[in-house]
């Protein structure tokens, strides 16, 4: 339950990441605006307020916001997203109350591995530098992994399918092995990484830079041998590292690079979180909390046929 008097959150994009935090931080009590650049029609369960990204648009949005969560993401062109994250720091830097940000990556362990995505290198290392650099800014970046609910078909969930990075081909039920398989992945319910948020905007304990959230750790084999277990229909493909190296230097279109860079994760283990900081952080900040396990989502679903997980 909040701990504090109603804190004023401003959440930047309406997209799929944004439905869960609207949900969740909006249970938990806090007051939220969404940020868009056109407002949609006939939204009640919100109140929208247009910005064009610029510094000064944004500072006059964030007047009477205390913290700012952004889920702008461009994969196709990162220089854009890096532009509208810059500028958005440099707003909460200007605003006289907004002092607290986390920016859209809901990421891998960057913390450690910081090469990775490979697509995003020299993108956060600029946004993570100048970060880094802030002195007057709360700020910290979400490492969630992956995010658990893409074992879930597409009605429950608002995540959009993201074939061809995701393993899973729902269509031909079809769950693509990375090598061995034996590769640990930590996999967050999105859910979770929003209520999550809720309670570290509501924390009285200084922000980390990284915060590790994990609601199981599995590799691609215990993952598809879940998802075999509930519906026998499955099958498994396996795809050698050297299809996934030679899918990058073939380059035949930014999303075949793109998805072949997301598999490339896998192997260098920045999918996989250090536990014990993993359980640090859940006993400074989210004591009480409960992350569910990939098996418990599949539950959840299961038992409820018209929810979004």
């Amino acid at each position: 339950m909040r701990q504090t008097a109603s804190i004023k959150v401003a959440i930047a994009g309406t997209g799929n990441v944004a439905q869960y935090l609207i949900e969740e931080l909006k249970a938990y009590g806090h007051d939220i605006t969404v940020l868009t650049q056109s407002k949609k029609p006939d939204e009640k369960r919100f109140e929208q307020r247009e910005t064009d990204y610029s510094v000064p648009s944004l500072v006059a949005v964030l007047k009477d916001c205390d913290a700012l969560v952004s889920t702008i993401a461009d994969h196709q062109n990162p220089s854009v997203a890096l532009k509208v994250h810059l500028d958005m720091l440099e707003a909460c830097r200007q605003s006289e109350k907004c002092k607290a940000f986390i920016p859209s990556e809901w990421t891998l362990d960057v913390e450690e591995y910081p090469e990775q995505p490979m697509y995003m290198t020299d993108i956060n290392k600029v946004l993570h530098q100048r970060l880094k650099e802030e002195t007057t800014i709360k700020w910290t970046i979400i490492c969630n992994s992956w995010f658990a609910g893409y074992v879930l078909p597409k009605q429950h969930r608002y995540l959009r399918d993201v074939d061809p990075i995701w393993p899973m081909d729902f269509t031909n039920k079809v769950f693509t092995i990375y090598g061995p398989g034996t590769q640990l992945v930590d996999t967050t319910s999105v859910r979770d990484v929003a209520k999550a948020v809720a309670v570290l905007i509501d924390s009285k304990e200084p922000w980390e830079q990284y915060t590790f959230l994990s609601g199981d750790q599995l590799s691609w084999n215990d993952m598809f041998a879940i998802i075999k277990k509930r519906d026998p229909e499955w099958a498994s493909h396996k795809k050698p590292l050297a299809d996934t190296i030679n899918q990058i230097t073939a380059n035949e279109s930014p999303m075949s690079v793109l998805a072949a860079q997301f598999e490339i994760e896998s192997y260098a283990g920045a999918l996989t979180f250090p536990k014990e900081k993993v359980q640090s952080q859940r006993a400074k900040y989210f004591q009480g909390m409960h992350f569910r396990t990939v098996e418990e989502i599949l539950d959840a679903a299961a038992a409820q046929p018209d929810a979004i997980i």
